[in-house]
């Protein structure tokens, strides 16, 4: 596998770190739309929360970093601005996640069907069953937000009756927090709806494509459809929480979505498996690479501190009304 990975080509490698620089941008420029609704949010702040962000998500276990790029966006830098509120920001991310779990399954469902017999061996059938069980679910969850967008005043008197008898003063803040969280749910303009929607098909196709333009640097020739195959095997296995660093996860079922196509992936001394073992392991180090590198980079110029991010906000849970515009 090392040998297999030192003698990859140097212009591959590079060009796929590119890629990976590409998709940090249209993440983040998507992630602003999905903000909007909370108050404009400059450039600078908005990508600085994201490189630290998405860096935490990677090093985190247990997908813990999934919390802290609405905890960094909704805290102005160097407490200048004003805060989002925390529910609206963490509003955005699960919408976020819920499109793209649908994106991914209907990915892995139409990629598989549409290979056919192309896409066998021991682990085919499993693809088929999680691709299909990754779309049904994350379909589920948009049908109750959904509900919950539309039926919004019942949605807050459920909760508000629910929860009132435990205590009023709980009761209160749980429908003032969800009534943010329903808030941010909005996309804004058809316009900005379909844009958000474009970005997410340029994000996921750069993510195939990435994986595409790094398989002949170890032997492997693919077609569009196997790299958008091998890409949902890749997110459907890191949706699972494990430890620092996605270490083992994310290379497990990248190697899974190539033995798709490539029979000896797994063939224990075969030249092949230790090719299939040098792709998985390029593709985890350099997406762990560049992400930490622009992580550090924000930390680093102190436009991003971490100190006290998880403690208690005074920001704006407590005013429905607070918005924030920051350069």
């Amino acid at each position: 596998m090392g040998q297999s990975i030192a003698s990859a080509s140097v212009a591959r490698l590079s060009a796929y770190a590119a890629v990976l620089v590409a998709i940090h941008l249209v993440r983040t420029v998507r992630w602003g739309i999905l903000l909007e609704p909370l108050g404009h949010v400059g450039f600078k702040r908005l990508n600085s929360a994201s490189a630290v962000g998405f860096m935490l998500l990677m090093v985190l276990p247990l997908r813990l970093g999934e919390f802290a790029r609405p905890l960094l966006i909704a805290r102005p830098p160097a407490g200048a601005g004003v805060r989002l509120r925390r529910s609206g920001a963490m509003a955005s991310i699960v919408v976020e996640r819920i499109v793209d779990g649908i994106a991914i399954g209907l990915l892995g469902v139409i990629a598989l069907r549409a290979l056919g017999s192309g896409a066998s061996g021991e682990y085919a059938s499993a693809a088929r069953k999680a691709s299909l069980l990754v779309a049904l679910g994350f379909g589920g969850l948009c049908v109750l937000l959904l509900c919950a967008l539309f039926l919004r005043e019942t949605t807050l008197r459920l909760v508000g009756a629910a929860l009132r008898p435990l205590s009023p003063r709980l009761a209160s803040a749980a429908v003032s927090m969800l009534d943010a969280f329903i808030s941010a749910l909005h996309l804004g303009s058809g316009a900005k709806a379909i844009l958000f929607f474009v970005l997410t098909a340029v994000y996921w196709s750069l993510s195939a494509f990435g994986l595409l333009l790094l398989a002949p640097a170890f032997g492997f020739h693919l077609s569009a459809l196997m790299a958008g195959t091998i890409l949902a095997m890749q997110v459907v296995g890191v949706m699972i929480p494990a430890g620092p660093g996605m270490i083992g996860t994310l290379q497990l079922f990248t190697q899974i979505g190539l033995s798709l196509f490539v029979s000896d992936a797994f063939l224990r001394g075969s030249s092949t498996a230790a090719h299939a073992a040098g792709y998985a392991n390029t593709v985890w180090m350099l997406q762990f690479g560049v992400q930490v590198l622009l992580g550090l980079i924000f930390m680093l110029s102190g436009h991003v501190a971490l100190r006290g991010l998880f403690g208690r906000s005074a920001d704006a849970d407590r005013d429905p009304e607070a918005v924030a515009a920051s350069p």
